[in-house]
């Protein structure tokens, strides 16, 4: 979204937390009413906020097994390895205990986290200081390489919850904002460039509609469509057709209808073309829309709809193509976020 508008810091935030599914978080982290400068800024103001609160609540601690040459003997005392180490030497034994560490992977991600953000070329100084502050109550707990099996290892309970809006700002950071680490160097991409904000804006929608539509009336979910052939062809074949891959479709079980949502971050919402200055909607996108209501299987009405986040003029636009109705509206999040929340809900009435 080049040229993007600045949208409140706050509203971004929200739109993490729906995008989370960490809604109970949203009120523990004050973040202010600053416009979003840079996705460096946001995550340094998140992170400062709920570490600063991790560190009063406490770090997480869990019994680590270690295996050291110590003066007073504990635990398990391996003979052998000590023997080899030549540690009576100094009066000491090679010994294997359980110690109760907050050098955990939890905390570990956290304190990479603050290196990577203090690292940050486009990061203000303020907020940098306030991270090098930040990280001093770290001193004991290690580094730890990011890496996508690292985050998918971890498990969330009751006692760790409180860590889980850091560590996805953690791995967002990692899939979106680090395009290289070489030797502890990194190069730092363009978050809205790369897509990652216009991902964060699917899910986000997605996801506040499965928060507060009733479960028992809506059917909230993201399928893959298939083609509607005419005719039986190849897998080969078929592997040539582009995938449909909805973002949002919101099925009502009691008026029997569908709605098949397509979000599209962009900074304009309408576009002039080399021949004329009136602006209209992308040839695509209106295309792409038609191709999922036109090929949906669902017995009953189906609507389709393009949604664009703007921060100036709202559109409320609606057209009857082939039978098919389609809107193209748009989401103001420079709004009071009480008025995105009702203009979420009154477009799929």
């Amino acid at each position: 979204m080049n040229g993007s508008p600045k949208i409140p810091i706050k509203n971004i935030y929200y739109m993490l937390c729906y995008a989370w599914n960490v809604l109970e978080q949203s009120n523990n982290i004050i973040l202010g009413s600053e416009k979003f400068d840079n996705i460096y800024n946001l995550f340094a103001r998140i992170y400062i906020s709920g570490a600063s609160s991790l560190i009063k609540r406490g770090f997480n601690r869990y019994y680590i097994q270690e295996d050291e040459a110590i003066l007073t003997l504990k635990g398990k005392i391996n003979i052998s390895d000590s023997i080899k180490a030549q540690t009576s030497h100094n009066g000491s034994m090679i010994c294997q205990f359980d110690e109760f560490s907050k050098d955990i992977k939890l905390n570990q991600i956290i304190k990479t986290t603050i290196n990577i953000l203090i690292k940050s070329p486009h990061l203000d100084v303020d907020l940098r200081n306030k991270l090098l502050k930040i990280r001093l109550h770290f001193l004991d707990i290690q580094n730890i390489k990011l890496s996508k099996s690292l985050f998918s290892s971890l498990r969330y309970n009751r006692n760790n919850y409180h860590y889980r809006m850091l560590i996805n700002v953690s791995e967002l950071i990692y899939q979106g904002l680090i395009t290289n680490e070489d030797d502890n160097e990194f190069s730092f991409s363009d978050f809205v460039r790369d897509n990652q904000m216009a991902k964060l804006y699917e899910k986000f929608v997605l996801n506040f509609y499965r928060a507060h539509l009733d479960y028992t009336i809506y059917n909230i979910h993201s399928p893959k469509l298939k083609w509607n052939l005419d005719e039986e062809v190849s897998d080969e074949d078929l592997s040539l057709l582009p995938e449909m891959r909805t973002d949002i479709v919101i099925e009502n079980k009691v008026n029997n209808t569908q709605l098949i949502i397509d979000t599209k971050y962009y900074a304009q919402t309408l576009v002039s073309s080399n021949w004329s200055d009136i602006e209209k909607i992308r040839t695509a996108h209106l295309f792409q829309i038609l191709a999922y209501v036109n090929n949906s299987d669902y017995i009953g009405h189906i609507k389709g709809m393009l949604l664009y986040p703007t921060t100036e003029k709202e559109i409320n636009a609606n057209f009857t193509l082939g039978g098919r109705r389609i809107g193209v509206k748009t989401l103001n999040l420079d709004a009071e976020w009480n008025d995105i929340t009702n203009r979420l809900m009154s477009i799929i009435v």
